[in-house]
């Protein structure tokens, strides 16, 4: 456990590298005078849905993988299904996790009863997905908060970079060069998934017609 919760950290750490380019100054005291508290308010939001829904803490940090991998970690992923062509109805999003989604507007909603239109849904996932890496086990660190809410969000964005469960291991290297990762931190990235669990249909193709072979052909280097 303690392992994989140093490859989830290692995770978290070049999301936020990634986001600090082009979030302006950010700093760990950023709502220190207009929102006292503010990481407060988030945790205690974050431990009373991690103990009634255990699963939420797999789904935030997937939701943040998949905001933070495409444009940054600018909350563009939260803008509503209502826009047709927003991140959160490209293909690959539909299963996000409502928990996920749940969470951050819980903590939204207590943080605008203390301080109204100050901590921007950006940072309430970067702290939340940091609270929930603690909860599980691994290191409570501080982030730099300052970021700013995207306006603008598009599924065709999602649709260039999110990794694939098809790709192959030369795809996947070239996706993740693309966003600035090398091999390593790809592997890094991808040691994630040690928490959660994962859909059939992401799967199936590979345990019950592997490569249309035919009907109960496995894909032989699964382990079964």
């Amino acid at each position: 456990m303690q392992m994989q919760m140093q490859i989830i950290m290692l995770l978290l750490t070049a999301f936020l590298l990634i986001s600090s380019s082009s979030a302006g100054v950010l700093s760990p005291d950023y709502y220190s005078h207009s929102c006292p508290g503010a990481e407060s308010i988030v945790a205690q939001t974050v431990s009373s849905k991690q103990k009634a829904n255990p699963t939420t803490a797999a789904g935030t940090l997937r939701l943040f993988f998949h905001d933070c991998f495409v444009t940054g970690c600018d909350a563009s992923i939260l803008i509503s299904h209502g826009s047709p062509s927003s991140e959160r109805s490209s293909d690959i999003n539909l299963s996000l996790p409502g928990d996920a989604f749940d969470l951050v507007l819980r903590a939204k909603a207590a943080l605008e009863l203390r301080c109204p239109a100050q901590v921007s849904c950006a940072d309430i996932l970067t702290l939340a997905t940091r609270d929930l890496v603690s909860i599980l086990g691994g290191p409570f660190y501080p982030v730099l908060l300052g970021r700013k809410d995207s306006l603008f969000s598009r599924a065709s964005d999602a649709d260039s970079f999110l990794p694939r469960t098809n790709m192959s291991a030369s795809q996947l290297i070239r996706l993740f060069r693309t966003r600035g990762f090398s091999l390593q931190e790809m592997v890094a990235l991808a040691g994630a998934h040690t928490v959660g669990f994962s859909h059939c249909k992401e799967f199936a193709s590979r345990i019950y017609n592997y490569e249309n072979k035919g009907w109960g052909v496995v894909d032989p280097q699964l382990d079964m």
